[in-house]
């Protein structure tokens, strides 16, 4: 990917790759950031096609 990720959206990235898959609260409960900042990394990564929603609040690496 050419895409280069940083900060915060690093740090959910990486939760998200190794869990597999990862809902907006065990992001939560796994750091000491905000919800709403969780929710924009989340969103961001989503809209860079790293990862994808599979439910509500629920997310994994984008299948390839």
């Amino acid at each position: 990917m050419s895409v280069e990720v940083r900060g915060k959206r690093k740090e959910i990235y990486e939760m998200i790759r190794k869990a597999k898959t990862m809902s907006l609260q065990e992001i939560k409960a796994s750091t000491d950031t905000n919800y709403n900042t969780i929710r924009s990394a989340v969103i961001g990564l989503t809209n860079f096609g790293l990862i994808e929603r599979i439910g509500r609040g629920l997310y994994k690496l984008k299948s390839e």
